[in-house]
């Protein structure tokens, strides 16, 4: 991709998507480019005056946020550094969904928002409302943090995901626009047995692709096989997202195809954003805070300082993660994230080749009336599927799921499902939803 061509898509095509669309992507990578030369303290006041007006309006228009205040004594005066924070008690997934219409704000309707949903790691999707400012930071720093790598704006990419896996799934007409402007071929991340990475390589080689993004799992079961079928290809750099990078993942993604792997952290219910940019070292994205210990793994607790569709302060959601402390060298003026403890995942291997990887699966239960699933290896050609169902549940939704998950484990896997009031969560509080064996 010449620079040329990178320059007229940033500071033209995508301004006049955003324009026409009605979101913001291109005025943050502006902020982002800018703020990234500011100094530490500089950054920070920004952040405080950002927190100033979040909380201000939150008291102001929001039902929840108004008596936790008044509860515990506090008025937005009372908030003036980004340590105060703390104040605020923790926003726990379960006080989302027991009281989402009162972190709505009475006068959401000046400000642009889509409605969405977790995918996470704990099998069990959350409803919440993502402004377009959010959306367009977290997609400015993915378009910045990438661009510090050989990539440019516009290079063609294979993404292992979840696009085009179940028929169930919708893109927007804003992701189809931004995946044609990114030029992006889209791929099943789910099921990586071999039958598929060949194919996979060769639709790479076809189109003399560099860059790969996609859940850790699926890339690293590719550079897999193209290792032990000597497959002898260049991948430029690699981006990994979704599910922990395991040390072991990295080596053989570098190793095998002589790629700079850059790991990314992220969700957008919290706009928590964070890109390994330095080896060892995640940038957090200027629009959040992040509250962490750097002394040891500790529960995330992240603030997003420019949504006021939904006003999220102080969000637990459930990953441990580790900080780096404020006197480690950097050439980054935010926080900075040391690792990513949580999102462990399994590869769940069948005796008929079928390999698959977790993130997929929220991407299917997510569209279903379903509250929370796990799906449990239960022998070498056996897979159970426990769903704890909704009301609104119905056996058109049941046999679909049936046939889609069947079209990924392959004709010979036997599929049993079993309705379940609920599950029990790990002493980490996640719902791990993806078992190699049956485990209770």
């Amino acid at each position: 991709m010449s620079k040329i061509k990178e320059k007229i898509l940033l500071k033209c095509v995508f301004p006049m998507a955003d324009m026409v669309m009605g979101t913001c992507a291109m005025k943050w990578y502006r902020q982002i480019e800018q703020m990234n030369t500011w100094s530490e303290s500089q950054v920070k006041e920004w952040q405080i005056v950002q927190m100033h007006k979040l909380i201000e309006h939150a008291y102001n228009h929001t039902r929840y946020y108004h008596e936790i205040m008044d509860s515990i004594g506090i008025k937005p005066k009372d908030i003036n550094t980004l340590e105060d924070l703390k104040l605020f008690p923790v926003l726990t997934r379960e006080d989302i969904k027991g009281r989402f219409d009162d972190i709505v704000p009475d006068n959401i309707k000046k400000y642009p928002h889509r409605k969405s949903s977790t995918g996470g790691s704990t099998g069990q999707p959350m409803q919440y409302i993502c402004d377009e400012n959010t959306w367009g930071f977290v997609t400015a720093m993915k378009i910045y943090s990438w661009k510090q790598t050989s990539y440019r704006y516009g290079d063609l990419f294979v993404s292992l995901g979840s696009s085009s896996l179940f028929p169930v799934n919708k893109k927007s007409l804003v992701s189809e626009i931004y995946m044609k402007l990114r030029n992006t071929i889209p791929l099943n991340g789910m099921n990586m047995d071999d039958e598929t990475c060949c194919r996979y390589m060769d639709i790479i080689q076809k189109h003399n692709v560099r860059y790969i993004y996609g859940y850790a799992t699926a890339i690293y079961l590719l550079a897999r096989y193209c290792k032990e079928n000597k497959v002898n290809w260049h991948i430029n750099a690699a981006f990994a997202t979704a599910e922990k990078l395991t040390s072991h993942y990295r080596q053989v993604i570098a190793d095998t195809w002589g790629a700079q792997v850059m790991d990314c952290y992220g969700s957008k219910d919290g706009c928590i954003t964070a890109y390994e940019i330095e080896p060892g070292k995640y940038h957090v994205g200027y629009a959040s805070w992040f509250e962490a210990s750097d002394k040891e793994p500790s529960e995330l607790f992240a603030t997003n300082l420019i949504d006021f569709a939904f006003p999220i302060i102080r969000y637990a959601n459930k990953d441990e993660v580790m900080m780096w402390d404020d006197t480690v060298e950097s050439g980054y003026n935010g926080q900075l994230l040391r690792e990513v403890i949580g999102r462990t995942s399994d590869v769940v291997s069948f005796d008929n080749g079928h390999k698959l990887t977790t993130s997929g699966f929220n991407s299917l239960f997510r569209d279903f009336n379903v509250e929370a699933f796990r799906i449990s290896k239960s022998g070498s050609l056996s897979v159970l599927v426990q769903i704890q169902k909704r009301e609104s549940f119905t056996s058109d939704e049941h046999e679909l799921l049936y046939a889609t998950i069947k079209k990924y484990v392959g004709e010979e896997v036997d599929v049993k499902f079993e309705y379940v009031v609920g599950f029990e969560p790990l002493k980490n509080g996640k719902r791990s939803f993806l078992f190699n064996e049956t485990k209770e």
